[in-house]
């Protein structure tokens, strides 16, 4: 068991013993943020949890970068760490679009897909998108990350008891480069996923009554898949691993272990 190893390019949490579940982190956050599904899944798997490129403790290369290439540093990781069979990909907001990368370019790699508050973009942009990256890359430029993760973090956990998870968010944030945090904002934007039906592994999408998108829109991708199933977190937003990790663990327990 490696706590907290680095690799290669990467740092990551590798643990536990059985069927192997990647865990992908969402933008401005790290590995460590799935210390609760970590303590839940150690029991029954073994679990790797990375820090994405320019996130946490893991460097980020030169730009700009494309989701193909965080999903290529996944799959080079997993030769790594686990060459072979395929493992159980758990992917939140970015986590989630990297894991529908990985799975387009490597299924046969990816057992089960899990996306937690995350769908593939469309090819053509809407409107709402667009003006959430230019406004997102407005606020870093005037105001800095930290102070961006602060006002994140006040919408993600606005109640007095999340104060400790609204201190840690923006800590995080304040921490990344700003330039690798710009890099996977634009990863992010130039991307569109696969299409639904194209996803042959089984596929659980978690969708918070909260989230920024409507639970509309990933019942709609759900629908699509050949083998997807929709749960909807209630009291949640968009961080429901950590603002509902009892319920989120729950799913995903039944999900690695019913399918």
């Amino acid at each position: 068991m490696h706590e907290h190893a680095a690799q290669g390019d990467w740092h990551f949490f590798d643990g536990g013993h059985g069927s192997i579940v990647l865990l992908l982190h969402g933008l401005g956050s790290c590995g460590a943020d799935w210390a609760p599904q970590i303590q839940a899944l150690l029991p029954h798997h073994r679990v790797i949890a990375p820090d994405l490129r320019g996130h946490g403790a893991s460097p980020g290369a030169p730009g700009p970068w494309r989701m193909a290439d965080l999903a290529n540093d996944m799959l080079r990781l997993l030769e790594r760490l686990a060459p072979g069979g395929p493992v159980h990909v758990v992917g939140f907001s970015l986590g989630g679009m990297v894991a529908l990368e990985l799975a387009r370019r490597a299924p046969q790699r990816v057992a089960s897909l899990c996306l937690i508050n995350s769908l593939p973009l469309p090819a053509a942009k809407p409107p709402a998108l667009l003006l959430t990256y230019w406004l997102r890359r407005a606020m870093i430029a005037l105001f800095g990350l930290e102070t961006l993760g602060r006002m994140l973090g006040k919408k993600l956990f606005p109640l007095p008891a999340q104060q400790d998870l609204r201190e840690r968010f923006a800590q995080r944030m304040g921490a990344m480069s700003q330039t690798a945090y710009l890099a996977t904002l634009d990863a992010i934007f130039h991307w569109h996923g696969p299409e639904p039906s194209t996803l042959a592994m089984p596929v659980l999408v978690l969708a918070a009554d909260g989230d920024y998108t409507p639970v509309e829109l990933k019942r709609r991708f759900a629908a699509g898949l050949p083998r997807g199933r929709l749960a909807v977190i209630a009291g949640s937003r968009h961080a429901s691993t950590l603002d509902q990790p009892a319920l989120v663990n729950q799913l995903l327990h039944d999900f690695l272990t019913t399918r």
